[in-house]
């Protein structure tokens, strides 16, 4: 108990000291976010931008904001209408000719934050989120190839909605720190570790997918 009420009361202080450093009452600002893994590995990152609002409460912040996010190519098959007949080890199969397409899916992902400013200075603060993410089923597709055989006959056009999640939803918890910041304006950096759930409907793989995600923004005090 004793500890409990100490706890309590390191917390007030640290609320009431960390008031006297209020950045605004009404924040806006942009992020651009990229997963780590992606450019240890080689490839170029996704980049995630969004803009988000915040409303702090001394020591303590929630926001909510929108953003737009893109998948690497996804590449499908589709029957392209004609049958052909080969012999297999002395066996006739029938082999169906298709084309192969390929689109990048997109998201609109709707970001909902909380987060708690630990250092007076309120230059450290934790996040913990989550994102609603919406398929854009409007993305272009092209075809890639055309003329494969498979031995399966495919359906001979597929929205992009029977591919993958009409709708996903992502989990975040980051630390956050400022690079810079004036009295109406701050410059942010966050690493944070991401479950996302994985988009493709057609997949072996698991529902969520942790990824380090390393995330710059900026920021402006709106009402002060």
């Amino acid at each position: 108990m004793k500890k409990l009420i100490t706890l309590s009361l390191l917390l007030a202080c640290s609320y009431s000291v960390s008031a006297q450093y209020n950045f605004g009452k009404l924040i806006a600002g942009v992020e651009m976010g990229f997963d780590v893994r992606q450019l240890t590995t080689g490839i170029i990152p996704r980049f995630t931008p969004s803009f988000q609002m915040e409303v702090p409460f001394g020591s303590f912040a929630i926001g909510a904001g929108i953003g737009r996010e893109y998948y690497r190519a996804y590449e499908y098959y589709v029957y392209a209408g004609q049958t052909i007949q080969k012999e297999v080890d002395g066996v006739k199969v029938t082999l169906y000719k298709s084309n192969i397409r390929s689109f990048n899916p997109a998201y609109w992902t709707v970001p909902l934050k909380a987060e708690v400013r630990v250092h007076r200075c309120q230059c450290v603060y934790l996040q913990a989120g989550l994102s609603l993410d919406f398929l854009d089923v409007g993305t272009p597709d092209k075809l890639v190839f055309s003329g494969a055989e498979l031995p399966i006959q495919l359906l001979d056009s597929y929205k992009q909605d029977q591919l993958f999640k009409k709708q996903t939803t992502n989990f975040s918890f980051g630390i956050g720190f400022n690079l810079f910041r004036t009295e109406g304006f701050r410059l942010l950096a966050r690493p944070s570790i991401i479950w996302s759930e994985n988009p493709e409907i057609y997949t072996d793989a698991p529902k969520y997918i942790p990824t380090l995600r390393m995330n710059f923004g900026a920021q402006f005090a709106i009402l002060r």
